[in-house]
C-alpha cells in the first residue's frame, strides 16, 4: 500500500483495536438542518473525544470543524441533490481530492446508487475519484446509497452486491448498511474492511445498540453512523457504550444494561 494512503488510514481506526467509530454529520447536504446537528458546531463539541473520524461535508469542514491533529477526517466528495427535488440518487461530484487534502482530510467518501438509474454515473464518478485518490495517495471510503428504497437495506443480497461492486471499482473501505441476516457473507465478498450506516433513526436505543453488535459480531470493522448516535436522547450515553461495544467487544446484554445505567 502507498505510505500516504497507509499512514491516512491508520488515523481513522483506533490503534489498539484496529476498529472505528465514525460519525457522520453530512446529511445536511441532502436533509438540511435534521435535529442534531442544527448546531453542528455543538455537536463536534459534545462527541468529538469518542470518535476516531468523523465524515462530514466540504463546507461543513470549512466552516464548523476545529480539527485537534487527533480526529480523521473523512470528506464527502459527491452530492448535488435534495429531499425536495425530484431524485436523491442523481448525484455528481462535488469536490476534488485536491480540495479535500488542502481542507486537511485524510480520506474521501462518495456515494454509488446500484439499481438506480444513476447506477452508471454514480459507479463510474467512484472508478474516477479511485484513480485520483490514488494519484495523491488517499483512501476512498464507498458509500452504498439507496436513496429512497428503504427495502434494499434489507436484502443481504443487495447489500452483498454493492459492497463487492464498490470494492472493484477501487474503494479502500465500503460503508453499507447491516442487515441481520445474511451480514457474514457481505463481509465474506467484499475484498476491503466494511462499516456499518445507521439509516433512519431506530424505534429505541436498543435496537441501536443491537445493530452495533451485530454487525461487530458479524464481521464489520466499525460504524459510520449519524442519527442513531446524535439523534439519541442521550448522545453521550449512547457513544460511551457503543464505543465499548465496538473497541472492546462488550456484549449485548452487558451494553443494554450499561446503557439503562447511564453508560461508562
Amino acid at each position: 500500500m502507498n505510505k500516504g494512503k497507509e499512514n491516512r488510514i491508520r488515523r481513522l481506526v483506533n490503534p489498539e483495536s484496529g476498529k472505528a467509530l465514525i460519525i457522520a454529520v453530512d446529511h445536511g447536504m441532502a436533509l438540511g438542518p435534521l435535529e442534531g446537528i442544527v448546531d453542528v458546531r455543538g455537536t463536534f463539541r459534545q462527541l468529538n473525544y469518542a470518535a476516531e473520524a468523523w465524515l462530514m461535508t466540504k463546507g461543513v469542514l470549512e466552516h464548523c470543524f476545529e480539527p485537534d491533529g487527533r480526529t480523521g477526517i473523512i470528506m464527502r466528495v459527491s452530492g448535488g441533490a435534495t429531499l425536495a427535488g425530484p431524485e436523491l440518487c442523481h448525484e455528481g461530484i462535488t469536490a476534488t481530492v485536491e480540495e479535500a487534502l488542502a481542507l486537511g482530510a485524510d480520506a474521501v467518501a462518495i456515494t454509488a446508487f446500484i439499481g438506480s438509474p444513476y447506477e452508471h454515473q454514480t459507479l463510474t464518478n467512484m472508478a474516477a475519484m479511485a484513480t485520483s485518490c490514488r494519484q495523491w495517495g488517499v483512501p476512498l471510503c464507498g458509500v452504498i446509497g439507496v436513496g429512497r428504497e428503504s427495502k434494499k437495506m434489507a436484502d443481504p443480497k443487495f447489500l452483498a452486491l454493492g459492497a463487492r461492486v464498490a470494492a472493484e471499482h477501487g474503494a479502500d473501505i465500503v460503508k453499507t448498511y447491516y442487515t441481520y441476516d445474511g451480514f457474514r457473507e457481505v463481509v465474506a465478498g467484499c475484498p476491503v474492511p466494511v462499516m456499518i450506516a445507521g439509516g433512519p433513526k431506530c424505534e429505541t436505543e436498543e435496537d441501536t445498540l443491537r445493530m452495533v453488535h451485530g454487525a461487530m459480531r458479524d464481521g464489520a470493522r466499525g460504524i459510520v453512523m449519524g442519527r442513531n448516535i446524535w439523534q439519541s436522547p442521550d448522545p453521550v450515553r449512547m457513544i460511551n457504550v457503543v464505543r465499548r461495544i465496538i473497541h472492546e467487544g462488550l456484549p449485548l446484554e452487558e451494553a443494554v444494561e450499561l446503557y439503562r445505567k447511564g453508560g461508562a
